[in-house]
C-alpha cells in the first residue's frame, strides 16, 4: 500500500528526529500520555519547565499535545528528589549545568553539594588536560626521533656532499633541541598529573562520607 504525501513526509520528519537524536520522546510515548510520569522524569534530572517545549515538538507528527497540568505535578514531584546534596554532588561533579530549578528551602542544600561537586570536577579536568599536553608531547618527542633517524641515515650515505652534511647536521640540531624540549614539556605535564591525581585522592577521601564512593 502506498503512502499518501503528507504521510510519507510525516514519515521522512519523524525518522530524521531519530537519526538526529532530538525527539525527546517517541511516538509511543506520545500516545501513552504519562505525562504526570514524564513530567516526573524531567524533575528528577533538573529540568526546568521550558522541557515541555520539546516534547510537544517530539509529540506533533503523533498529533499528540501534552497535558501541562498533568506534566507540572510530576515535575515538581521529581525536583524533590534531584534537589538534594548527592544530586547536586553528582550533578556538579559531571560538568552538568544547574539550570535554577530548585524551591528556595531545597537549593540551599543543592548548591552546597553541587559545590563540592564541582571542585572534584575541576580536578579531575586538570588531570585530563594534563595527561593530552603528556601523550601529545610524547607523540611529538617520537615523530621527532624519527626524523632525527632519518637525517643521520641521510648524514651516513657515500653520496653525500659535504654541502648537504652540514645542512643535514644544522636540522639535526634543531630536532635534537625541539625533541628536548618536548620531552620536557612531557615532563612537566607528567608532574601536573601527579598533581591533579593528589587533589582527586583528597577530594575523595574528603566527601566520600557525604556522598559514598565515587
Amino acid at each position: 500500500m502506498r503512502l499518501s504525501p503528507i504521510l510519507s513526509m510525516a514519515a521522512v520528519v519523524a525518522a530524521a528526529a531519530a537519526l538526529n537524536g532530538c525527539a525527546t520522546l517517541s511516538e509511543e510515548q506520545c500516545l501513552a500520555g504519562d505525562w504526570r510520569g514524564i513530567g516526573y522524569q524531567d524533575g528528577a534530572q533538573g529540568y526546568n519547565w521550558d522541557r515541555i517545549n520539546q516534547h510537544y515538538e517530539a509529540c506533533q507528527g503523533a498529533g499528540v499535545a501534552p497535558d501541562q497540568t498533568l506534566y507540572e505535578e510530576g515535575r515538581q514531584q521529581g525536583l524533590l528528589s534531584y534537589c538534594t546534596p548527592g544530586s547536586g554532588f553528582y550533578a556538579g561533579r559531571n560538568g552538568s549545568s544547574y539550570r535554577g530549578v530548585c524551591p528556595g528551602n531545597l537549593e540551599g542544600d543543592f548548591l552546597s553539594g553541587y559545590s563540592d561537586g564541582r571542585l572534584v570536577h575541576s580536578a579531575q579536568q586538570a588531570y585530563d588536560t594534563a595527561y593530552n599536553e603528556q601523550q601529545s608531547a610524547l607523540n611529538r618527542a617520537r615523530d621527532l626521533e624519527n626524523q632525527i633517524r632519518n637525517e643521520e641515515n641521510a648524514l651516513g650515505l657515500s653520496e653525500t656532499t659535504d654541502e648537504q652534511r652540514d645542512a643535514i647536521r644544522e636540522r639535526l640540531r634543531r630536532l635534537r633541541g625541539d625533541r628536548e624540549r618536548a620531552l620536557d614539556e612531557a615532563e612537566q605535564a607528567r608532574w601536573r598529573m601527579q598533581s591533579a591525581d593528589r587533589d582527586v585522592s583528597d577530594l575523595r577521601a574528603r566527601f566520600s562520607a557525604y556522598y559514598g564512593g565515587w
